[in-house]
């Protein structure tokens, strides 16, 4: 093999293996009980389900009916809770507007609503 051709093949490698390390889905989820308001979340895991079930364990740690309200992928989650337990959630690919997101679904069912948790899988 040729030098020439040999650098080709090394550079040809490198930047698949950047672009498959790059395309990795980190998920994101989380977690809301409305009978006590309590929550959880996780963040960059590789996958869904694995993203629930640790929101929802760190939900569960208060509460018996934690429930997923939003799982995420490469992305940003909100969670925004009102002050009779209303709550509205968010995701994107910006932090500001997950929160944004969750705040107005909260006013579209309750007052007084808040951030209570938010996190980025990415």
């Amino acid at each position: 093999m040729t030098p020439l051709k040999f650098a080709a093949m090394t550079a040809l490698l490198t930047l698949t293996m950047a672009a498959s390390v790059a395309s990795a889905a980190e998920f994101g989820a989380l977690a809301y009980s409305r009978s006590t308001g309590s929550y959880g979340s996780s963040h960059n895991y590789s996958t869904r389900a694995d993203a629930e079930d640790e929101a929802l364990s760190n939900c569960s740690s208060f509460a018996d009916d934690c429930r997923i309200v939003v799982y995420f992928r490469n992305a940003c989650g909100a969670l925004a809770v009102g002050s009779r337990r209303g709550f509205g959630y968010g995701w994107s690919a910006r932090r500001d507007e997950a929160r944004y997101t969750a705040l107005a679904n909260c006013r579209e069912n309750d007052r007084g609503c808040r951030i209570v948790n938010w996190t980025c899988s990415k």
